[in-house]
Parts: structure tokens; sequence; C-alpha cells
């Protein structure tokens, strides 16, 4: 039987969540109830967990994490009030508003505040004869939820022009790169 390689990435965040907010190992060993030298020999690679171990594992990480003061979660730095588009709402209407705004993206919702995509500056330079904002929507954009940590965001914000916050489908937030100088 082979690995899951779900379960090899997820025993690699472990260990790189723990080391980033600063959680002994032993720590982390003790709050799941195993001993400190199956907690090294999961992260080495050299047990062979299963699956609810290793969920265990996260879980209590995850815990940890929160309890940490230092602990930034997406809704503390979020920014609530987003300038959102209809799908009906005209391309040329949706450049005004970025031009005045000093936007380069904006989230195309529906009537239920459910996210259909972003427009974009590149969006619309694709797509030069669209009239209505989903007709210009580029559909590859970042997701998290309110109570994810900051720094995971920040991890992508490196490939995203902007991170859209979503919380039971839908849309309470948006970080930009530019909050996270």
């Amino acid at each position: 039987m082979h690995d899951l390689p779900e379960l090899q990435t997820l025993i690699a965040d472990i260990r790189s969540a723990r080391q980033r907010y600063n959680i002994s190992s032993q720590k982390l060993a003790k709050a799941c109830g195993i001993s400190p030298s199956a907690m090294s020999k999961l992260e080495r690679n050299r047990l062979k967990p299963s699956y609810d171990l290793v969920c265990k594992v996260v879980k209590k990480l995850n815990e940890l994490i929160s309890s940490n003061t230092n602990y930034i979660r997406v809704k503390d730095k979020m920014v609530r009030d987003v300038k959102v588009l209809s799908p009906v709402a005209q391309v040329s209407e949706a450049i005004r508003i970025m031009k005045e705004k000093g936007f380069s993206q904006m989230p195309v919702v529906d009537r239920d505040g459910r996210v259909l995509g972003l427009v974009t500056e590149r969006s619309i330079l694709e797509h030069p004869n669209a009239v209505a904002c989903i007709d210009a929507v580029e559909m590859g954009y970042a997701v998290v939820g309110p109570e994810e940590s900051f720094e995971r965001a920040k991890q992508l914000a490196k490939n995203a022009q902007a991170i859209l916050v979503v919380k039971e489908g839908r849309l309470v937030g948006i970080l930009t790169k530019a909050d996270f100088l």
C-alpha cells in the first residue's frame, strides 16, 4: 500500500506551521496525547500514521495556533466594505470605478453575494468587446475563509492580485497585496 500524497502533504504542513508559529514538537505531542518521539517520527516520515492521527494533530495544532496571542486571522486584516459589481453591470462602469478608486480588480457577485469572478485590468484588456462584466470576468482567483491565518493568505498573495474572503459561499471581505505591506 502506498502513502496517500495528501497525507504526506499534511504532515509536511504540520512541521512548517509548527515552526512558523514557534510551537515545539513536544508541546504539540503533549496536546495530541502522543509521545514526543512519535511526533518526531511522524514529522520525519518514519511513522506510518493513520489518517485519524494526522487529522487529530492538525486539529490540535490549529488550536495551539489560535490560542497564540500573536496569531492574526484574515478577518482581522481584511477590507470588509468591498466595492462589487453585478454580473450585468457595464464594463465601462467597472473601468470608471476602477480608475476613480485606483482598483486593479473588482469582484463580480450575484444578488446573494456569491462570487462569480473578478473583473481585472487584464481581463478587460483580454475581452475588448465585452459589454457586461460577466463577459469579462477572470475565474482564477484565490479564496480564503475569515478564520484562516493571515500568514496563509500572505502566501497566496504571492500568486494572486486579490484574495477574496468568503464565508458560507458569500463574499465577506477582500485582501490585496497592499494589505500585506
